[in-house]
């Protein structure tokens, strides 16, 4: 499951889960779920970080004052 975090109230829940399936999707073949490496692109004026997988990374994307963060969490 992704859980995604708005930092600034202004991206709504939706476009924010959209941009980081989006970053995921772009960085897929890049970071393997063994990599230990972390992972960069733009997504939509976006600039997003993805944490090595192997350390459990998570995800930020920024644009301009606004946050965004994700992470995939095991469903409850």
């Amino acid at each position: 499951m992704l859980q995604v975090m708005v930092a600034d109230g202004r991206t709504s829940c939706a476009q924010a889960t959209r941009l980081v399936r989006a970053f995921h999707q772009q960085i897929g073949d890049r970071q393997p779920a063994g990599s230990d490496r972390p992972a960069g692109g733009t997504v939509e004026g976006w600039t997003c970080v993805s944490g090595p997988p192997s350390a459990l990374g998570g995800t930020i994307c920024t644009r301009g004052s606004a946050t965004v963060s994700a992470a995939v969490v095991a469903a409850e």
